[in-house]
């Protein structure tokens, strides 16, 4: 319990530092996107939506692949701010990784959100989210690989795959 308050802090102050330290100002509060057609399916219960927008490319030595998303935070909340009572929800990280997130724990103070659980039938897998100013982030990892969606600019996002032979320990 403790850890997992740790890391809601440490991803917090990551939202609110911003990436590559630009100041919290410079995220800008998004609309909710709606639920649409993702790859194909009319999956109201995927996280990640299909974007045409265009990211320039990751040069971050750890990424092994990434893609442009939008966030579908209605899912995940109501049209007062609140979280809503959902249960299980659609992962789907990249065409070939999809999971079935299980939430166990919402915590909500003031437009701060998070959600924890596992992913469904996968041993020693976790997931953390957190949405506060206007401003989305996710960490969903398991002995299958380890992923990150983070802000990129407007209302998009970059979902990334961490490459792991890429820190101490991680080389086989």
């Amino acid at each position: 319990m403790k850890v997992q308050r740790a890391f809601h802090l440490c991803v917090l102050i990551f939202l609110l530092v911003g990436c590559k330290g630009e100041p919290a100002n410079a995220v800008e509060p998004f609309a909710v996107s709606q639920p649409t057609s993702i790859m194909g399916t009319s999956d109201n219960h995927s996280i990640f939506l299909d974007t045409d927008a265009v990211l320039p490319a990751s040069t971050d030595g750890h990424v092994e692949r990434w893609r442009a998303v939008k966030i579908n935070l209605a899912l995940l909340i109501d049209e007062a701010g609140q979280a809503r009572a959902v249960k299980e929800f659609t992962i789907n990280l990249f065409p070939d990784v999809t999971y079935v997130g299980v939430i166990e724990q919402v915590e909500q103070a003031g437009d701060v959100v998070s959600w924890s659980g596992h992913l469904k039938g996968v041993e020693l897998s976790y997931f953390t989210m957190v949405y506060t100013s206007g401003a989305f982030m996710g960490h969903f990892a398991s002995p299958l690989g380890v992923y990150e969606a983070a802000f990129a600019r407007d209302d998009i996002y970059r979902v990334i795959q961490i490459d792991q032979s890429k820190f101490p320990g991680g080389e086989g």
